[in-house]
């Protein structure tokens, strides 16, 4: 037998594997969640591999993820980002090896996209209402035509901008002032709307004023928003109420009828509230020198002369000296009163 023996060698290589770069579809950081895998595009001797699995033929062995990012790298090649991630662009790294032949490996960075949560547009709007009595002839009392100022404290209690806000107020005679104005998140406004009004002796008669306002605005996409306004102790929408003292009967019992104009009248504080009223004035005598129903302190209101049965000229008047009044009236229930006392004229 002819025979030759000889030693060879047979060489296996190793498949090629392939790692490729990823740019993950973003995850949004608020709630956070899982990338899709970044071995997706992974090949093995050019088909794609599979990983995470026990009929894997690859596995991820190593990872990077930057420091305090909390990223976690999975086994299938996934990636968990944790809630309230910074919104960005995460670099992570990993290296895959094969299972049958742990030193043929690939290695690769690929990004993960974290995005910021989407706003939400909630907006909404405050307003508080109050109001300040003009005592301008600082009498202490509520007289027609004094006045009331209503400031407006407003503020932008959403989380977007708002835009062309208005302040409105259905109280008849009432006259505002200000804006529209803008506000930003949280921003409040209490210079730029006011209002005056005066009172009437309708107002003094019911011993108040209670109105509301409304403010509107919108937001830059054209959401409207709306409040009714608070009282100054901001307990809800509720109707600012400014209580008149004025309907108390006081009474000045001088009268001064030489021409400064001080003291020219007999000024009944209050009488208005009461329309059903007698005035009666006499001398000391007991001779009634003057009588008028529905005393005003304006257009019917004694200022020293003669209405009763006493025959003086008026370009004269009645003589300096101590009177006395009966005022009689009723009121709001018709219930009468009545009120006297001395009165001193001087010229």
């Amino acid at each position: 037998m002819n025979c030759s023996t000889i030693s060879s060698t047979v060489v296996v290589s190793a498949p090629a594997i392939v790692a490729v770069t990823e740019t993950t579809p973003s995850v949004n950081g608020l709630p956070g969640g899982t990338t899709t895998a970044l071995t997706g595009n992974d090949t093995l001797n050019g088909s794609p591999v599979v990983v995470g699995t026990a009929a894997g033929n690859v596995q991820i062995t190593s990872s990077t993820v930057p420091v305090g990012s909390g990223l976690v790298v999975n086994a299938d090649g996934t990636v968990t980002v944790p809630a309230n991630t910074p919104s960005g662009n995460y670099s992570v790294s990993y290296t895959i090896c094969e299972v049958n032949n742990p030193l043929n490996c690939s290695t690769i960075s690929s990004t993960v996209v974290v995005s910021a949560p989407a706003i939400v547009e909630v907006p909404s709007i405050a307003i508080i209402k109050t109001a300040v009595f003009n005592d301008e002839n600082s009498n202490g009392n509520a007289d027609a035509g004094e006045t009331i100022t209503y400031n407006f404290k407003v503020t932008n209690t959403g989380n977007v901008p708002l835009y062309n806000i208005t302040v409105l107020d259905p109280l008849a005679g009432i006259i505002m002032s200000g804006g529209p104005i803008d506000l930003n998140v949280n921003d409040t406004d209490e210079v730029s709307f006011s209002a005056q009004y005066s009172i009437t002796q309708n107002d003094i008669n019911n011993g108040s004023i209670s109105n509301q306002a409304s403010v509107m605005g919108s937001t830059l996409s054209g959401i409207k928003v709306e409040d009714k306004s608070d009282n100054i102790n901001n307990l809800g929408d509720n109707p600012t109420v400014l209580l008149l003292s004025g309907c108390v009967i006081k009474i000045f019992n001088a009268v001064s009828i030489n021409g400064d104009s001080m003291n020219e009248r007999f000024y009944i504080q209050g009488i208005e509230c009461y329309p059903d009223n007698t005035v009666q004035i006499y001398n000391r005598w007991g001779v009634l020198v003057f009588e008028r129903d529905h005393y005003n302190n304006t257009d019917v209101a004694f200022r020293g002369i003669s209405e009763g049965r006493v025959t003086i000229k008026e370009s004269k008047g009645l003589p300096e000296g101590t009177y006395y009044y009966i005022i009689k009236y009723k009121d709001h229930q018709s219930t009468p009163h009545q009120e006297a006392g001395y009165l001193y004229l001087t010229k």
